[in-house]
This record gives C-alpha cells, structure tokens and sequence, in this order.
C-alpha cells in the first residue's frame, strides 16, 4: 500500500489502492502533463470537497499509479456517489480520481484535450486503443442501434417498428451478451417478460471484480444467467443452458418478440445435438477437427448440421414470433451465418460438406458411428424448400471496422493522420509483428526529405542526439511489405500521400495506421503469454535495427549537423516516435492477465540493459513472462475484463513532428 500527501489544504493522508488495470506509466505521466492528479479519497470526505477536488487541479506529487478501469464512467459516478453519501469510516472504500483521463465518453471532461501535443507517442496509442474498445461496449452499442419511444412503446430497429406490450423474451449466448442484455433492459425497461443467457464460467464474478457493475443483471430482471463452456469447450453446464434456451424459444407466441443476443464463443455456449445424437458425440467430433487443424470456419458448419439450434435452428424454432437478433461480430469478415454458428440465419451448408470435411482431413473412420450414420442418413434425403426468414431481423451491432474507425477518429484528434490498413489481419503474430515494424520503417524512409520514394540511395536518420547511418531503403522495404508480407500496391500509396500530407502540414504531428482481426501463435515452446504479446515483441526485434547503430554525439557534432546547410534532410526521430501496440478488445490475451502488450523503438535496448534476451523468450512463447520482467510491466497492456469483444486492435504511431 503507498501512502501520498495531498495538497496542505486536505489536511490529512489518504491510501492510495493500486488496481489491477491499465499498468503504464504513460498513463500517469499524461495525467501529470495535464495538471491532473489521480489521487484517492476516504469515502468519509464529504460531498462538498469531493466535489471541489473533482474540479480543481491538483499539484504533481508522484510519477508512478495504475488507474481504475477507463472503459465504465457509469460505475465511476456510482462508486464516487456511494463513497461520498457513506458514512462507515472504512478503509476499504475508496475513489480513484482522474480514471476519466483514458474513458472515452461524450463527456469530454476529463478527457486530454483533443490534438494535445503533450502527450508521447506511447500515450497516444494506449489513449487511441482505449477510446476504441469503449465504442464496442455493449451500451454504446445497444444505444446507437435501437430507438425507443415510451411513449407509443414502439420501438425501432434497422428501419422495422415494434410495438412493446410486456411481450419480450430474451435469449443470449457469448463473452459479451450479459452486458448486451443489462444495456436492452435498461433501454426498453419492463417490457422484458423472461429470458435465459448462457455464458462463460466465470463471467459474472470477473465483471464484478473489474468494477464493471453496469454490465450486471440487477436482482429484479427477468432473465436468468447461466454459466458454462469451461475452457471454451461445450459441456453439461452450456448444455443445459441451451436447453432451457430452446424452453423460452418455443413458448414464444405470434404477438411476442424474440430478442436473440449473440456474440463470440457463442458457439461453445449454445450446444444441443440433433436426436439421436449425444453432448458425447459432438464433443469427440469437436475435439477431432480441432487436433487435426480444421479451422473455426469449418468446424462450426459441422456443428450447424448436428445440432439443433445452429444453423438458423432458433429462428425456425420461434416462428412465428417476431425475432430481432442483435450480434457482435468476433470473426473476420462478419459472415452472420458463422458468428456463434449462425443460430437466426438461414444455413447454406450441407451434411455432404461435413463428409467431405472428414474425408479431406482424414478423419472418417475415428468419427463416431452414429454421426456418420446421421449424416449420411440426412445427405441421402432429398432437399426441401428454403425456409422462410422474413420474421427474423439480424442487425450487427459490433464489428472490429467499428473499433478500428473509432481508433482513426481518435488519433486525429491528436494530430495524427489515420489510416484503416486491413480489419482482416491474420497469420502467425510474430510475422506480422515484424511486418508493423518494417511497415514504420518504410513511413520513416518515405518522410525523409532526402530522397523521393522508391529512391535506393543511402541516407541518414537524425534522432536527438544521435546520428545514425542506417540503410532506409524504401524500395527493399516496400518489396518486402508486397511480397513477404502481402501488403496491396493500393495500401502503400495511400500511405505514400498519408505520409506526404502529415509532412507538409503544419499541424499533424505524423500517422497512425490501425488494423483489426486475429492472428494464431505456432506453440513449439512453454511459456506463458499471447499472440498479443507475442506480436508486440517481434515488432519490438525488428523496430531495434533502426537504431541499433546509434552513436552518441557530443556537443560539437550536433552543432556540425545544424549548422551544415542539410538539416531539412534529416528527419527528427527517436526510438520513442515510433509505437506499436497489439491487444484484444475483450481484455483478454491468452492465459493471462494482459490484454497486449505495446513497445518502441526502445524496447530491445531496455531489455538487453536489464539482461533479458527477447529472441529467446519469443523461441519459448514466453511473452507474458518477459514484459512482466522489463520495466515494471509498463509494456503490458492491462484492461481487466471489458465486456465485449471484437477481436484484436493493432496500432502503430509515427511521430513525425514534435511540438
């Protein structure tokens, strides 16, 4: 526990309750930078100098805090209003004061002021990464995509109107949709009659312990919550979740609406084999596919021909009650039939793809009898006429674009120009860790005024107080960035004009090329970490070669260089200009407590000064440990559990201009 003295005027000492979110000092530094001090109250204190706290700037008294969660500023005025109304003298009640600087809200204040030029290239692109994950939370979502009148009790959604009369039944299934259905309830109050949610074991007390208690069903709802899928694998427990899923969807009448809330891993959550077929069967079919590599895609076409519910199976189960189905996309492309396994939309596949499947993969003869059986069986009959939807309304609420976008708008209001490079990314995450890396190479070689793109001849990066001659050849690297790593000729001239724009304004201070999707780690070692992690570190490798050579310059030298005539041909940079960051939107980066982690140019130096040898915790898939060790852990990204999930954000600053 620390202890710090506030200002004379506060008269007393106050506990400082370090929490286990955002770690990075580059929080608390943007915070000091704006005269805003983060500091932690007795709950006893009363309303009054809560109140003049709030709005008063305080005094910088120390460098270092972690900040409470920025994502919920619903949860940040409760707990300020119950410390401040509470009267028990306990030490456990506490408020941490300026967690607004990283909540992203209409409510500006709080807020760094838009196109600050104080903050560093790292705070920006934890900034920019917070302002996006807060556009993906569920009420913000809910909010923006239905309209409810109370007072006609019509409510509208994606251009159809529903008239409320106490007849809404809720189901759910995913990582997200606890906070999903929270945000419907309070938007259409106690027309909800009934409703069943199925979620990951866990889910309820990680919210709690993040302080999100806005995305908590409050003790009078009607819907129930049930928790299972441990390890993301269908169980008993999701099994009889969704059965009573299917209980709700059955009784649903012709004057009822059905409001069906999906999300990632809804899949897992929702499992209900076809007759004759048991939990057994599908589960040993499930773990075949998954060691013989099939990918997600594929596996969850064979779970829409074997279960029920799947594959357009709730929708068909309703009719004809009106079925609005609100979805949030955790898979590239957004393909509605494969989020959570398509349970509202219309199936397109066949049990013959699902044979072919086996027989592709080679895995027919260690299927289960009765699923071969079954399938055969199905594929044998004739087809049917395609079943009639128009009861169904599926409206994607959340995707990775929406995030990504809210990241450009972020970052422009930092004065960086943004750029949307892919919401697509894939691949193994230390190829395309270096691939960012080569990437803010490349920006760096084409901002140089010392030759024109494509040019092949040497040049020199100047950085304060360093000079370094290093080959920024931005033909070899933009080749690379073609065919190594696939990048479009399309992309690159965009960023070719991106880069040109941000250098002859005088008001942008460089660029900022976001990305969205998910990358796959290739497990050969045993340690503890992320693809997150993972592609921050190899970034981290391949940002250390720009400055690896580096001497430092004496006083007489760096006056050499500014006096020579050429100082409009170096361009100003230092390893802290350039930034990247990977993190899950959903807080959650494999088998740890991080989100991601984030490095500069900087960051090898660092670890090699405290001995750590990075290539060799990458070899072990030892990230989590490594960040860990360095710093503090000020590279980790730490949300805590956000409540949603869209992926992965990836962000890469280019300072290219200081103020």
């Amino acid at each position: 526990m620390k202890l710090l003295r506030l200002p004379p005027q506060c008269g007393t000492r106050f506990a400082l309750k370090t929490l286990p979110v955002f770690n990075n000092p580059a929080f608390c530094t943007g915070l000091q930078r704006q005269n805003s001090l983060p500091v932690c109250l007795h709950h006893s204190l009363p309303q009054s100098r809560l109140s003049q706290i709030l709005v008063q700037p305080q005094p910088r008294l120390f460098t270092k805090v972690r900040v409470s969660s920025f994502f919920d500023q619903r949860c940040y005025r409760q707990t300020l209003t119950t410390a401040a109304s509470s009267h028990r003298p306990t030490s456990e009640a506490r408020i941490v004061l300026g967690a607004k600087m990283f909540h992203s809200s209409t409510d500006s204040g709080g807020e760094v002021q838009a196109g600050s030029s104080k903050l560093q290239a790292m705070e920006v692109a934890t900034n920019i990464f917070a302002h996006a994950v807060s556009s993906v939370l569920p009420h913000q979502m809910i909010e923006k995509n239905l309209d409810y009148n109370a007072a006609t009790c019509k409510l509208r959604i994606a251009s159809r109107e529903y008239l409320l009369q106490h007849n809404v039944h809720v189901v759910g299934f995913g990582k997200a949709v606890l906070g999903m259905a929270r945000a419907l309830e309070d938007s259409i109050g106690d027309h909800v009659v009934d409703g069943v949610l199925s979620i990951p074991v866990g889910s309820r007390e990680a919210l709690e312990k993040a302080g999100l208690r806005d995305m908590l069903l409050p003790p009078s709802s009607k819907i129930r919550v049930m928790e299972g899928a441990a390890d993301n694998l269908p169980d008993e427990a999701a099994h009889q979740a969704a059965q009573e899923i299917a209980r709700v969807v059955e009784a649903v009448g012709a004057d009822d609406i059905l409001v069906v809330l999906i999300s990632g891993g809804g899949s897992a959550l929702l499992p209900y084999p076809e007759s004759p077929l048991t939990m057994e069967d599908t589960l040993t079919v499930t773990r075949l596919l998954a060691r013989a590599g099939v990918t997600i895609l594929d596996l969850n076409i064979v779970r829409k021909q074997l279960e029920c519910l799947k594959g357009g199976g709730i929708a068909k189960l309703a009719r004809p009650a009106k079925v609005v189905s609100l979805l949030l996309s955790d898979i590239i492309g957004d393909d509605l039939g494969f989020i959570a396994s398509g349970p509202t939309v219309p199936d397109t596949s066949t049990p013959q793809n699902c044979l072919d499947l086996f027989r592709r993969f080679n895995v027919s003869a260690s299927v289960p009898a009765p699923v071969m059986t079954y399938l055969q069986s199905k594929a044998g009959s004739s087809g049917g006429q395609p079943e009639d939807f128009s009861h169904v309304t599926n409206v994607l609420i959340g995707t990775n674009r929406i995030a990504c976008e809210a990241a450009c708008s972020k970052s422009s209001s930092f004065g960086f120009l943004p750029y949307v490079l892919t919401t697509e990314l894939n691949g193994e995450a230390k190829s395309v860790g270096a691939m960012f890396a080569i990437l803010a190479k490349y920006i760096a070689g084409v901002a140089s005024d010392l030759c024109q793109v494509g040019s092949l001849k040497r040049k020199e990066v100047k950085m304060k107080g360093h000079v370094s001659n290093v080959d920024v050849n931005t033909s070899l690297l933009r080749e690379r960035l073609l065919s190594e790593f696939g990048l479009k000729e399309t992309s690159l001239r965009d960023i070719d004009r991106l880069v040109l724009q941000a250098r002859q304004s005088e008001s942008a201070r460089g660029v900022c090329i976001v990305a969205g999707g998910e990358t796959t780690v290739t497990v050969k070692g045993k340690g503890k970490g992320g693809r997150n992690q993972e592609m921050a570190l190899a970034a981290g490798v391949e940002l250390h070669s720009l400055f690896e050579n580096c001497n430092t310059l004496g006083s007489n030298d760096q006056a050499d260089c500014a006096s020579s005539g050429e100082n409009s041909n170096f361009l100003q940079i230092s390893p802290g200009d350039l930034v990247f960051l990977s993190a899950g939107t959903d807080g959650q980066d494999g088998p740890t407590s991080a989100a991601g982690g984030l490095v500069d140019g900087d960051f090898i130096q660092r670890a090699n000064q405290a001995g750590l040898d990075v290539e060799e915790y990458l070899a072990n898939n030892d990230s989590f440990t490594m960040l860990t060790k360095l710093d503090g852990g000020s590279n980790l990204v730490v949300t805590g559990l956000t409540g949603t999930n869209v992926m992965d954000l990836q962000i890469l600053v280019v300072q290219l201009r200081h103020s």
